[in-house]
């Protein structure tokens, strides 16, 4: 079973990596806190200086199903309105892998449409490896030089910019809304494989939702799409709930037949300026038939929050 399930990803794989339209960055994630990776304008945006780390696992019923995950640092320096950060990164699907460094930075724009509104314009630059080892894989055509046992690497930078707008930046004094939208590859070098070109797409993120308060906790109703010009790649619809200070929980939907489930816990009092830590954890599967084959997927993300300005 191990064997067809690793020959049917193997000819996806081929289908999508030889689609230049295809896309070539990870889908977005419903746990809200992990934002940065795909918008760099999102970084340090409430003010808290975040070291933080996340991975995610998709398709456990399939040998070389993607993996991802990043770890980072964030810092905002109010003074100045405007914040910093830099993640490590990688994302792996069968033979092809990446690795790369990411530095973001961002701009914020007080009292815009609002008196606590905030408008934050970022700019992120990646430096990735890419790197292909066809060996181990099982392909229709087995004298292909371009995959047969073929192993590539190439380094290669890209640029991505990006806004987000929130109605109130103060949390717990009051509902907000938000709007992000973020283009990944706006610039790129070529990326070659045995003297095949990797045509690298720009990748377009959007992100809406708000948060509805209610005493010490709050609801986020969030709606979040991922396109790879033009196609539309996925749409993720999720709510959470969360409780200041304790727990979150939520679920979530994607447009392309996933369902998520979420949750995790807040540690407070760990050291001076109400730091916190976050602890949570998702569950998704697939709720078709041919979804559910390709088993559930499972992501863990871990923060530490430290605030940085009292106003």
């Amino acid at each position: 079973m191990k064997t067809k399930n690793k020959y049917i990803f193997g000819i996806i794989l081929l289908f999508v990596s030889m689609n230049v339209a295809g896309q070539q960055l990870p889908n977005s994630s419903m746990l809200s806190e992990t934002r940065t990776i795909w918008n760099p304008a999102y970084t340090a945006n409430e003010n808290n200086m975040i070291i933080d780390a996340f991975a995610r696992t998709q398709w456990l019923g399939f040998s070389g199903a993607p993996a991802t995950g990043f770890a980072g640092v964030q810092y905002p320096f109010v003074t100045y309105n405007m914040s910093a950060g830099g993640l490590i990164h990688y994302d792996k699907t069968g033979p092809v892998s990446k690795i790369g460094l990411q530095l973001n930075y961002a701009y914020k724009l007080r009292q815009v449409l609002s008196r606590y509104g905030q408008l934050s314009l970022g700019i992120g630059a990646d430096f990735e490896q890419y790197s292909f080892n066809g060996s181990g894989e099982v392909f229709n055509d087995l004298d292909d030089i371009l995959i047969n046992n073929a192993r590539a690497s190439s380094f290669f930078p890209s640029l991505s910019a990006g806004f987000f707008y929130t109605s109130n930046i103060r949390p717990y004094r009051g509902n907000s809304f938000f709007v992000g939208a973020a283009m990944s590859q706006v610039f790129t070098t070529e990326v070659l494989v045995n003297d095949f070109n990797q045509v690298r797409q720009k990748h377009y993120h959007f992100n809406l939702g708000g948060k509805i308060y209610y005493y010490d906790s709050y609801f986020e109703p969030m709606i979040t799409a991922n396109l790879v010009q033009p196609d539309l790649i996925d749409v993720l619809y999720s709510v959470k709930y969360e409780m200041r200070d304790a727990f979150w929980a939520g679920v979530g939907f994607s447009g392309g037949g996933m369902a998520a489930v979420q949750g995790g816990v807040i540690l407070s009092d760990l050291g001076e300026n109400d730091a916190v830590m976050k602890i949570g954890v998702l569950g998704s599967y697939g709720l078709s038939a041919k979804l559910a084959k390709t088993g559930p997927g499972f992501e863990v993300y871990i923060g530490y929050y430290l605030e940085q300005d009292h106003r």
